[in-house]
């Protein structure tokens, strides 16, 4: 305990740098946000997933977006004024908000809009999943375009919300990217060109990032005219800036540490149920020895699913009995959770030929969920090593195939669970490197055109047990439980709120400090 609280105070001076001591005056308007790590990069098409989202999203509008405070998913407009789906649901016509500007004070139009959306299916990364059903965006004026989608996609207004679609200043990005970059990846990896209320002006690599208001934004903020993004991978060390009031919020706090942070003096907790954050194991389904299915079905067999949700997550978490999420679309909520069952884990395994050889388990982070999961499957007999990798890292050789089982999670972006299986099990999803498990099966893949192609609910929801079934059987994944989205703050913060289906948002223009009891 007393090495560990010498290593904590270490790491508060070394860190004293990431977190300068501002000017009282400058402090009042700075909102300060801790994260475990830092974003991998600023670009919509390539940051939008884990600590870049709520990031992405400060400097970035979107045509539309998810109402905020709603109990039920409505779909408004943010940049666009209005939209019509055609009647057989091949086309999207789309009139764009006149008074929109960009920070740089040039207008939004239909081009910019049209090189965004083309721009993240040219580059074909993980965030192409979101367009996987546009065939192509054509600007038919100056604040007019239409979306020619290649088959009827129910949801494709759900995803036009999401942070990866968001819509870039064309001429800007160009301008700074040169010539030698058309798509100006590398430039907007460490810069911005948006219209949300912030803007980017700071950036120290691996670091901390500040923004600044955009004074041109539709939104503008209450009170924080500045907020600064600390990366501080120490649990500890997040929690002690917190409690000291150098931190004001901390995003995604560990469900098995939140009874620490409820505890502290001036600091308040917020959460919502529900579990939309899904964690899971993806396991290998091309190579190695969870290619063998009887494996991969041992190890569902063998977690105890409640222990790890009572004993680690101390109840800040629900199970998943399948693959769809619960609140989602086809999600049956009187079906039993899911049981450890050791003799059928045992009866895989030896189907498997299964001798104890070890299993790698890749993480970002090391922690007691992790943790757990190579315990308890060690008293099943399945011999799991971890691996800890930085985020970068892990991904790439996740997408590369290189390793065994990797411990993820997916935040849900609509509140359907059809965009979320195509990009994780669908085959088409093996090229922009969503699907790391590789796994294909073609009557999934063409259930999943069909349920996203179905605009009756009931219908999708019936296509989808299907798919929860099969996907059940061939276990590419095996769903550990739902987190309850946390975020830890200083007390004196008014405004801070969780959405259902934009849980990676911080409303940080919105948030206001209150006023110190005389």
């Amino acid at each position: 305990m007393i090495a560990r609280a010498l290593v904590l105070a270490w790491l508060l001076l070394t860190l004293a740098g990431c977190i300068p001591e501002p000017d009282p005056e400058e402090r009042t308007r700075t909102v300060v946000v801790a994260t475990a790590f830092p974003p991998q990069s600023l670009d919509p098409a390539q940051g939008a997933t884990g600590t870049g989202l709520p990031i992405v999203d400060q400097l970035y509008d979107q045509l539309l977006r998810f109402r905020s405070g709603t109990a039920q998913p409505e779909i408004e407009g943010e940049l666009a004024q209005n939209w019509q789906v055609s009647a057989d649901g091949l086309r999207i016509d789309i009139v764009l908000k006149e008074d929109r500007i960009f920070a740089d004070g040039s207008p939004i139009t239909a081009g910019d809009v049209v090189w965004s959306l083309e721009r993240v299916r040219r580059l074909g990364l993980s965030s192409a999943y979101f367009l996987e059903w546009l065939e192509r965006a054509e600007a038919t004026g100056e604040r007019s375009l239409t979306l020619t989608l290649k088959r009827p996609h129910a949801l494709a207004l759900h995803l036009l919300a999401h942070p990866a679609t968001s819509v870039i200043n064309r001429k800007a990005a160009l301008a700074g990217a040169g010539d030698t970059d058309a798509d100006a990846r590398l430039w907007l990896s460490s810069h911005s060109a948006g219209s949300g209320p912030y803007a980017l002006a700071d950036l120290r690599a691996g670091e901390s990032l500040t923004l600044a208001a955009n004074h041109r934004a539709a939104t503008q903020p209450r009170q924080f005219t500045r907020a600064r993004f600390v990366a501080l991978p120490d649990e500890g060390v997040r929690r002690l800036l917190l409690e000291r009031g150098d931190v004001d919020l901390t995003v995604a706090v560990p469900a098995a540490f939140t009874a620490r942070y409820r505890g502290l003096e001036g600091v308040a907790v917020t959460s919502i149920a529900g579990g939309p954050s899904q964690s899971f194991l993806t396991l290998n389904t091309r190579k190695g020895p969870l290619a063998n299915i009887h494996l991969r079905r041992a190890i569902a067999h063998a977690l105890d699913y409640e222990a790890l949700r009572v004993r680690v997550l101390k109840g800040n978490a629900v199970q998943i009995p399948g693959y769809i999420p619960p609140g989602s679309t086809g999600f049956d909520p009187a079906e039993p959770p899911p049981q450890r069952d050791l003799a059928a884990a045992r009866a895989e395994m030896a189907a498997a030929g299964y001798k104890g050889e070890p299993l790698r388990l890749m993480v970002s982070m090391l922690g007691p969920v992790a943790e757990f999961i190579q315990s308890n499957l060690a008293g099943a007999g399945i011999n799991v090593v971890i691996e800890r990798r930085q985020p970068g890292a892990m991904a790439a050789l996740a997408r590369a195939g290189e390793f065994d089982l990797v411990y993820d999670s997916w935040t849900l972006d609509s509140p359907e669970a059809t965009a979320m299986l195509e990009a994780l099990v669908s085959g088409r999803a093996r090229a922009n490197g969503t699907n790391v498990s590789g796994y294909a099966d073609p009557q999934v893949d063409r259930w999943l055109l069909e349920a996203a192609a179905t605009p009756s609910s009931d219908v999708r929801a019936a296509i989808l047990r299907q798919i929860d079934a099969r996907l059940r059987a061939d276990r590419p994944l095996v769903m550990i439980f739902g987190a309850n989205p946390i975020i830890a703050y200083r007390a004196d913060l008014s405004g801070v709120r969780i959405d259902p289906y934009q849980s990676f948002a911080l409303p940080l223009a919105a948030l206001t400090r209150k006023a110190p009891a005389r």
